[in-house]
């Protein structure tokens, strides 16, 4: 058998998994010859991160980087990665343990009568290990599962109800709507409703029987029935109850997904069956109530994939899978974050392993075109813009610093490394950036079918395809479909080094571990306190912070509308445009600590008028407001580091790894379809195990890309 040659296009997390998967066969070099193209110089993708060297060694990201808890592929992926690079006891992050800290609260803001209150949720734990384990629930079994959690959720506000809800709940005893549920629910339940503290607790514990039953004709008229009692019980109270309005909108939600899972045929057709519609629209659909669809939960789920407040839909059926396997099928803790930057945790890593099978790595490729041959069946040619070359004492480039023992990408190239290191470096060049103007004198490299490949794994991801595939999608009318449907958009982002801790910014859920809160005001929806990286970074003890705060959320229109443009139409002339962006993102942040801390973080507000700008850490000890100019903001306005959008309808257009159309090509990233079909890195890591399944012909299942 001839070993095949394999040219991967793009470094990020889809084609490094497609790699390390196929790699990990032992005998892979018998069979394969894969060299990774990747411009610039850090791997990574969407979640590349760098180490600023002249800051610190802070760490900067493109965003808010966490990991559910259900990322099951994710994990595995990764534990397996730890344990194959095998760093020695005792070196920083030595295991996958140390790498990721486990959390449970998050925080959700409300905006009642103009007035933001925090809704925190603190999610219990269970002993589960993230990563490979059961298998995801098929969508009629998630109906007994929310009904599980109702109960629950009942049980605990029974203790906190006020007197009113009280005297509603005897009020509702004397009503027609009580006769009914007794006449439907006794021969169910088999036991009288004295047995249970109210008729809502008794309707729940018949909802589990009948549910267990597969009962679902009956479990919607039941459910139904429980949705008229808790209007019944809410009526004129919510707006002036805080714990009956969450309550309700908890409880209202939950009913209302069983009911539209039963009637749109989900329980039996999978999730995507309702991806013509909203997620919001589809809770509509069903009867859900105003404060219900309007409320800090459904924004949240909003919040995930930066929807924005209304700005953008979100398919249905997406929305809904991801809901139910973030919430009732985590492992452990309910989401994990790194205990360093996401280069530092995850490609560092991975890299290292790749490097050690013997993967080439060719940076500083930036890949301009790829051409089909005569027949239009296969890739021919891949033509590539060569943004530097080594010096001579150089085999290989070596893109890893040491910090602090823990080997992290740095923000900007090793400069002394390379040839045109000097005058990169003095021209402050962005060779990870579309908009920048740079020529290295180098001529194009042009790849060959037969010669330096004999198959593409393409991973640049779906925005940068408008400049590197214009001919495959000008012949495939799939990719148009794909190209139109599946859109992605801008995000913006900013990170704060701040001197006071959590305690003294006056954040109210210390004792709960260091914050995240969601459904905030737009843009930047999400703030975490990152805390505990400051020891991962390099700060002199008179300026070292106590807190670090990361915020992200989508970009503003007509911001996001004017960058799709650009991408769409590869027009990157204006090389101001990035700085112009990132001044945005920069005014937007300053707005956000003026207008919004005082509700997150109102200790040091007290007293002042405006936010004191000497709590910010700044190493040049700049006066006032120009310490804020040493924060990190960033837009993230190039086509490959664009977020991959679920709109509606578009699930349908995303192409698989292997049915490209085209014999020698297959696609992996966020943006193919993997099954799961949302923007994150389990979606990520699920279509570079298929692309690896696809390559190699091995048959093996990939836990969650189909919902039976």
């Amino acid at each position: 058998m001839s070993i095949k040659k394999i040219a991967v296009l793009g470094g990020g997390i889809g084609s490094l998994t497609s790699i390390y998967q196929l790699t990990s066969d032992p005998d892979w070099k018998s069979k394969y010859e894969i060299t990774l193209y990747h411009m610039g110089w850090r791997l990574g993708g969407k979640g590349v991160s760098g180490r600023n060297q002249q800051e610190a060694d802070r760490i900067e990201e493109h965003g808010l980087h966490l990991w559910f808890g259900f990322y099951d592929n994710a994990f595995n992926m990764i534990q397996q990665c730890y344990k194959d690079n095998n760093r020695p006891a005792g070196a920083p992050l030595a295991t996958w343990e140390e790498a990721f800290t486990g959390y449970n609260m998050i925080c959700l803001e409300e905006k009642i009568k103009g007035k933001w209150l925090h809704w925190p949720f603190k999610i219990p734990t269970n002993k589960a290990t993230p990563g490979i384990g059961d298998a995801h629930p098929k969508p009629t079994e998630y109906v007994y599962k929310l009904l599980e959690w109702l109960k629950t959720i009942h049980k605990d506000y029974h203790d906190e109800k006020s007197e009113k809800v009280k005297s509603k709940i005897d009020e509702h005893k004397n009503s027609e709507h009580h006769s009914l549920i007794k006449d439907i629910l006794d021969d169910v339940v088999k036991r009288g409703e004295h047995m249970f503290h109210d008729v809502g607790a008794y309707m729940i514990h018949g909802a589990l029987k009948l549910a267990s039953k597969n009962n679902h004709g009956l479990l919607n008229n039941i459910l139904v029935k429980f949705k008229h009692w808790l209007e019944f019980i809410a009526k004129g109270l919510v707006d002036s109850d805080n714990k009956l309005r969450r309550y309700f909108i908890i409880a209202d939600l939950v009913v209302i997904h069983i009911i539209g899972m039963i009637k749109d045929k989900v329980i039996t057709e999978g999730f995507d069956i309702i991806n013509d519609i909203d997620y919001r629209e589809w809770l509509i659909k069903h009867n859900a109530a105003e404060i219900s669809y309007n409320s800090a939960l459904v924004q949240g789920v909003y919040g995930l994939v930066f929807g924005g407040d209304k700005q953008y839909t979100f398919e249905a059926g997406v929305a809904l899978r991801g809901l139910l396997r973030m919430g009732l099928t985590y492992k452990g803790h309910v989401y994990y974050r790194m205990m360093a930057g996401m280069g530092d945790v995850i490609t560092a890593p991975m890299y290292e392993v790749l490097i050690k099978r013997g993967v080439k790595i060719e940076y500083f490729n930036r890949i301009t075109d790829i051409a089909l041959d005569s027949t239009k069946q296969n890739i021919s040619t891949i033509t590539i813009d060569v943004q530097a070359s080594l010096k001579p004492e150089y085999d290989i480039y070596n893109p890893l610093i040491n910090v602090k023992g823990l080997p992290s990408w740095p923000s900007e190239p090793l400069y002394e490394q390379l040839v045109q290191g000097d005058e990169l470096q003095s021209k402050n060049i962005n060779l990870e950036s579309y908009y920048q103007e740079w020529d290295s004198g180098i001529p194009n490299n042009v790849l060959k079918v037969g010669i330096d490949f004999d198959e593409v794994i393409l991973g640049i991801s779906i925005g940068g395809l408008w400049t590197v595939a214009k001919e495959l999608i000008d012949n495939s009318t799939a990719w148009q479909n794909m190209m139109a449907n599946v859109i992605p958009i801008s995000t913006i982002a900013y990170q704060m080094w701040l001197k006071p801790d959590a305690t003294d910014l006056g954040w109210p859920y210390v004792k709960d571990g260091l914050g995240l809160l969601g459904s905030y005001q737009e843009p930047y929806d999400t703030y975490c306190d990152m805390t505990d990286l400051i020891e991962r970074e390099s700060w002199p003890e008179d300026h070292k912070p106590k807190s670090i705060a990361y915020f992200c959320g989508p970009a503003p229109e007509p911001n996001a509308e004017e960058i799709w443009q650009n991408v769409k139409d590869s027009n990157f002339i204006n090389s101001n445009f990035p700085q112009e962006q990132s001044e945005m993102a920069k005014q937007h942040a300053q707005n956000y600590i003026q207008k919004l801390t005082p509700h997150i973080w109102p200790k040091i507000w007290e007293g002042q008028e405006s936010f004191d700008y000497n709590q910010l850490v700044d190493l040049k000890d700049e006066a006032g407001e120009q310490r804020f100019d040493s924060q990190f903001f960033r837009a993230n306005i190039d086509p490959t580091e664009l977020y991959v959008m679920s709109f509606v309808n578009s699930s349908k257009y995303r192409i698989k790894t292997d049915e490209t159309g085209y014999d020698n090509l297959y696609i992996t990233g966020d943006w193919i379809d993997n099954g799961f079909n949302a923007g994150c890195i389990e979606a990520t890591v699920m279509s570079g195990l298929q692309t690896a399944r696809a390559v190699s012909g091995e048959d093996f299942k990939i836990p969650g890309e189909n919902d039976f």
